[in-house]
């Protein structure tokens, strides 16, 4: 036990070298023990970063941004008569849309997860392009799809901007900001 203590496995061919060398005997690669612990320093520089990525809360984002488009493209134009969301408007509203829904996921996801909201975006725009296009009617303006490809890059950046707030607000609330398992 005392002789794999002082000893450092090389990450990168294997190497065993002894625990006061900062270079690998075999192959030159730097090595460093691992402690069990980080630093203070370490620990407030990521305080902010995500640990891992997880599908299932992108897709339920997805869900969301989805849930949220057909409110807006559906429900409020049949109740508010005025309201017209076709054309350059309706992709208009869905880029404060996707940032509502960011800082939505951000507060309830648990732990850092503000990457997941951002493809959830992402994926719900596709659908939401084909919405927006298929209801405007013949003869009105039709956005071009660099129109439709911008509204939806500004929609995930978005939402990945309301996830950070989101995460933010989680973490102010007492939500925690390291992963929990759901």
């Amino acid at each position: 036990m005392a002789a794999e203590a002082a000893e450092i496995t090389c990450p990168m061919c294997g190497f065993k070298n002894p625990a006061d060398r900062e270079r690998c005997q075999s192959c030159g690669a730097r090595v460093e023990s691992l402690g069990g612990s980080h630093g203070d320093d370490d620990a407030h520089a990521r305080r902010y970063q995500q640990d891992d990525f997880e599908w299932k809360w992108a897709l339920i984002a997805t869900a969301l941004f989805s849930l949220l488009q057909g409110l807006i493209l559906g429900v409020i134009p049949r109740v508010v008569s005025a309201f017209d969301p076709q054309g350059l408007p309706g992709l208009m509203l869905s880029v404060p849309v996707a940032f509502l829904g960011g800082v939505i996921m951000g507060a309830i996801s648990p732990g850092k997860t503000f990457v997941e909201p951002a493809v959830g975006a992402m994926l719900a725009s596709v659908p939401m392009i084909a919405i927006i296009s298929a209801i405007t009617p013949d003869g009105a303006f039709q956005p071009t799809l660099l129109a439709y490809v911008i509204c939806a890059t500004m929609g995930i950046m978005m939402a990945l901007f309301g996830a950070f707030l989101g995460e933010k607000i989680q973490m102010g609330s007492g939500g925690g900001g390291g992963r929990k398992t759901a």
